[in-house]
């Protein structure tokens, strides 16, 4: 059973439920209450759509993560191929079948886009490089979208779609960094244009995020006890960028940004 749970990377899809939650009480503040069946059943969908997209993950990547990732359940066999399989398509079936029944028809619809873009990542626009690390951070950035159907309230959105947008683009660029050795068959940006070039990109990207964190205050969306909240955040994407020389420190200290700024979110949500 530990495997079985392992393969999903619960960490990772725990903070897209989380981020579920926090777009919602973006969306209606502490009326979320009014909410609850629709925002419950949206976080459970996101989490099981990213945990079945990290399993395909692991079906795609299992001969570069012999060397990148040795202790992922494919690779040391404690779960064959058969079984991954069709644990990711019951969590895709079960998200699909949970968004019609609980949540709404729009909800429906984007689980399905999501579902086919995480495949198309995948198996397809992954190996293109940076075509895929744009696309599943655009896919990261629709939770927000996700969480604000489900509470009738996506306007807000928008912004916090763009920010985490280019934030997991920064890091998506960083991990390929990190995989160069294992990654011999996708012509990631690293590989094609060099570490410097990609170093900029992942750079840039998380610069204009930062950038970018003002603006929910300017616009209203969020009060000044926010700014305090992701002056921290901010901190930590900008010391990312500063160790981007050591990829592995840096991506962890953007996922942890990531996180801190999760929880600046939900300040500005409530207050």
């Amino acid at each position: 059973m530990k495997q079985w749970v392992k393969i999903i990377r619960p960490v990772n899809a725990l903070m897209g439920l989380i981020a579920t939650w926090i777009s919602g009480l973006i969306g209606v503040g502490l009326g979320i209450g009014n909410y609850l069946v629709p925002v419950i059943f949206a976080s459970i969908v996101v989490f099981l759509v990213t945990g079945a997209g990290n399993i395909i993950n692991d079906i795609v990547d299992v001969d570069s993560d012999r060397v990148n990732h040795p202790g992922r359940p494919l690779v040391q066999g404690t779960i064959t191929m058969s079984q991954a399989r069709a644990e990711s398509v019951i969590l895709f079936a079960a998200a699909l079948i949970l968004a019609a029944l609980f949540i709404s028809l729009y909800a429906f619809i984007m689980v399905i886009i999501a579902e086919a873009l995480l495949v198309s990542y995948e198996y397809t626009l992954k190996k293109r490089g940076f075509v895929g690390n744009v696309s599943i951070s655009i896919m990261v950035g629709l939770i927000f979208i996700f969480g604000g159907i489900a509470v009738n309230s996506t306007y807000k959105m928008l912004i916090l779609f763009v920010m985490a947008s280019l934030a997991n683009l920064s890091r998506e660029v960083i991990k390929d960094i990190e995989d160069m050795k294992g990654d011999t068959d996708r012509v990631t940006l690293p590989r094609r244009y060099g570490v410097r070039i990609a170093s900029a990109v992942a750079v840039a990207s998380v610069l204009v995020a930062v950038g970018m964190s003002v603006l929910p205050y300017y616009l209203s969306i969020f009060s000044v006890y926010y700014l305090g909240a992701v002056a921290v955040a901010d901190a930590l994407f900008l010391l990312s960028a500063y160790k981007i020389g050591y990829p592995h420190t840096s991506q962890n200290l953007s996922k942890f940004a990531m996180i801190v700024g999760l929880i600046s979110f939900t300040i500005g949500g409530l207050y």
